[in-house]
């Protein structure tokens, strides 16, 4: 892990971001103190959910799927 100041960060971005790219992480100092962290993002799962407009929870007596139906009238 690499620290760099915000001021150092503006300058050459563009190189931080090809490191980060490649795996490194950077600790971003503001004033010497640890203001951020930049590192790649983490892999993303979908969700799947098949029944979801079933299993949801009601609103005001009616189901999610009223409520969508509802608010797209017209526009569908």
């Amino acid at each position: 892990m690499k620290t760099i100041s915000i001021r150092e960060m503006k300058a050459h971005w563009s190189e931080v971001e090809r490191q980060v790219a490649l795996g490194e992480t950077f600790t971003v100092l503001n004033r010497g103190r640890p203001a951020a962290m930049i590192t790649l993002p983490g892999t993303r799962s979908v969700l799947k959910w098949d029944d979801h407009l079933e299993t949801a929870v009601p609103v005001g007596g009616r189901t999610a799927e009223d409520v969508v139906r509802t608010d797209r009238e017209g526009r569908w």
